[in-house]
């Protein structure tokens, strides 16, 4: 029985493990299609066809509607962010070179942080596609 308890052990941690990454991952990809953003922190899931500019992937929300949306950036190991500067936020803080991103990567996760609550919301996932 000794010898049955370590393999025991590995096996749940192994099938928690498997578990938590496929969670992780199936949340990411369909968060995109979420039914209602709430105001705070809300995880969303980037274009699905396409890497797209921050201003279009969040082209079809109400102007005033959020504040920022973060991207984690593995390569540089960084956090990228994007202002809604329809709110008042000066444009350069966009830039690039401050840590602006230029391009949502396709399938990212992003952190959006919203102002008001918006159900039912549409982001793009190729620039040509249509709000409604």
């Amino acid at each position: 029985m000794p010898k049955l308890r370590p393999k025991l052990a590995a096996i749940v941690v192994s099938s928690l493990l498997l578990a938590a990454v496929l969670g992780a991952t199936a949340g990411i990809a369909a968060a995109g299609s979420r039914s209602t953003l709430y105001p705070g922190l809300n995880l969303l899931g980037g274009p699905l066809y396409d890497s797209l500019p921050p201003q279009d992937y969040l082209a079809c929300l109400p102007s005033g509607s959020w504040r920022a949306i973060y991207l984690w950036d593995a390569a540089t190991q960084t956090w990228q962010h994007y202002f809604n500067t329809s709110l008042g936020i000066p444009p350069y803080v966009n830039r690039t070179d401050l840590g602006g991103i230029q391009l949502i990567p396709q399938a990212a996760g992003l952190w959006i942080i919203m102002v008001q609550q918006v159900n039912n919301p549409k982001v793009k996932d190729l620039a040509s596609e249509p709000c409604s």
